[in-house]
Parts: C-alpha cells; structure tokens; sequence
C-alpha cells in the first residue's frame, strides 16, 4: 500500500493543473492512461473521463481544482476504486460512490485505489447558471437537498436507492465510457450519456429526499403488502391462493411476490407458513388448544406434517411448548 498526493503521480508540471479543468496523464513511473481526459461542449457542459491505473495500491490525496466560476460536478465510478474519504460522511446516490459534488460541500480527501486495475471514472461539470437553465432549479435548491440526505434524512429511516436507477447510471457510465474510448471525436453520444447521468442523479436524489411519484407507488404498494399480511392472518386456516389475494389487494402476481420479498425477505406462502407457526406455538403454549388442535386451527390438514415442519422450524415438538398430551 502507498500513500502519495495526487500532484505526485501527474505528468508535467502539478502548477499549471490546478486552475481550472485540463486533461491530465499518469507518470509513466507510477501507472499509465489519463488522470483526467476532459471534453466541453457548446451547451456548457464539461465531461471528464477518468482511464488510468497504478502499479501499487494505494491511497491518494487529492487536491481540489481552482475554479472560477465554481462548478457542479456529477460523478460515477465504474471499476478500480475502493474508497473515497470525505471531511463529512456522504451518501451516494447510486452503487458503489456516485455522487453530487458542489463547491458548499466538503471535498473529497483521499480516495483509495486498487493495484493495476483500471480505475474508470465519468464526471460532468456545469456552471450553477447551466444547471438552473437545464434543469429550471438553482444551485442552492441542490445543496439544501444534499444536505437534507447527509445530515437529516439518514438519522430518521434506512435509505433504498431506487435499484432501476443504480442500474441505469451503470450502464450510462459505461456507455459514455466506451464510445469515448472507441471514437474520441465523436462527441453527440457523449454528450447525450453526460446528460442522461445528471438526469438519473437528481432523479435518484429526488427520490431519496422527497416524496417523488416513484416514493409513493413504492409507499402505496407497502400499504398493499400490509393489508395482504392481514388477510393472512386472520384467514390463514383457509388462506387464498396467491393470485387471488394478489386480486384482493390490486396488486399483480410479481409485485405482490417482490414485495413480500422485499419486505420480509419472503414469499407470500413462506410468510404464511410463518405465521401459521407462530400462531400455533402461542395457542399450544397458553394451553388454549392441543397440539392437533392449534395444528388445525392455523390450517393444517395433518398432523405429522405440522409436527415435523414445526420441529424444522423451532428444534423441539409441539407437545414441549406446555400443551397437555392428546
């Protein structure tokens, strides 16, 4: 492992770098490929490429760039890259450290890399006035949301990033990626992901912090998978098939499936048969029922399969839980 300030593995001079936004090589002696590949576009827009890799591990520390004016940045990491330390804790907005970088917030302050893996990187820069005139939102509407997401909303519940999105800003990272690399001249592609990428992180953003129509079919359909739990219990000596309590709770069969799933990390059957077990241990401990009885009033139709299945479940007999012999 090493430990080296990002000036020291740049090729020429690390003065003339740290004014504004420039290409910039790896020295051959520490690695090779592009600390930063930088095309601009007419739009306003800024893309850096990141394609390079070290012979060691190690941990950098970075150097913030000088800019006039201060600059947004949208940033994804694609490969090479096991850590990035911030002055403050951040929350990404996709897998692995995706992020939105603003001159209010704290920098990055070391990142740590992989040994001769290449690290790949996609960033997007835009002045505060290009993000207002693309998006019809300022610059501290953006800040107060980052803020919201890194000091507040993480205090109050477990954040989910919407998956699709994780997914999408992946893909998008590794197409710009790919086609920069293939035809560097060919910049319409480039500029069409750059943008794509920044949609995807405010759109991920968004969701995280407010209640965007993405929260609340994902809130509107917990409500369904609750009342589907409430259906189970109270019928689960007669339950209804899956597609017909899928019907009662106006979910279809995959989304009621995915969210058992995703909720309780089970099918609807096995959240039942739970529940069902539950159920019986209570009524057999309290002495309200025998075993065969708790076994039927919960739904079973046989009593050595419910033994056997509740002696998988628990590790002992029915009858050692306090219900009086048959």
């Amino acid at each position: 492992m090493i430990s080296m300030d990002v000036k020291t593995i740049i090729k020429g001079d690390f003065s003339k770098c740290g004014e504004q936004l420039q290409s910039i090589e790896v020295s051959p002696g520490y690695g090779a490929g592009f600390l930063t590949r930088l095309v601009s576009f007419q739009s306003g827009i800024a893309v850096i490429i990141q394609n390079f890799f070290l012979h060691g591990a190690g941990k950098i520390r970075l150097f913030p760039v000088k800019q006039m004016p201060p600059l947004i940045g949208f940033f994804i990491d694609l490969s090479g890259i096991d850590h990035f330390s911030y002055a403050r804790p951040r929350i990404p907005l996709g897998a692995g450290f995706s992020s939105i970088d603003l001159p209010e917030h704290d920098p990055v302050l070391f990142v740590d890399v992989t040994a001769n893996i290449p690290v790949q990187t996609v960033s997007v820069f835009m002045a505060p006035a290009v993000f207002t005139r693309l998006t019809g939102k300022s610059s501290n509407e953006l800040t107060a949301s980052l803020d919201y997401l890194d000091t507040g909303i993480k205090k109050q519940k477990t954040l989910m990033r919407l998956k699709n999105i994780d997914f999408a800003q992946k893909i998008c990272g590794y197409q710009a990626v790919t086609s920069f690399m293939q035809n560097p001249a060919e910049t319409l592609f480039l500029e069409a992901k750059a943008l794509e990428l920044v949609a995807l992180q405010l759109k991920q953003l968004a969701y995280l912090t407010g209640n965007t129509p993405e929260q609340q079919v994902v809130e509107h359909r917990a409500e369904k998978i609750a009342f589907a739990c409430e259906i189970l219990r109270k019928e689960m000596a007669e339950p209804p098939r899956v597609l017909d309590l899928a019907r009662r709770v106006g979910l279809n069969h995959n989304h009621l499936t995915q969210g058992f799933k995703e909720m309780f990390g089970l099918s609807p059957f096995e959240y039942l048969r739970v529940i069902r077990l539950e159920t019986a241990r209570e009524l057999i401990a309290s002495r309200e029922c025998s075993v065969s009885e708790a076994a039927y009033n919960v739904g079973y139709a046989s009593l050595s399969h419910f033994t056997k299945t509740f002696r998988k479940e628990y590790g002992i007999n029915p009858k050692a839980c306090g219900a009086p012999s048959n």
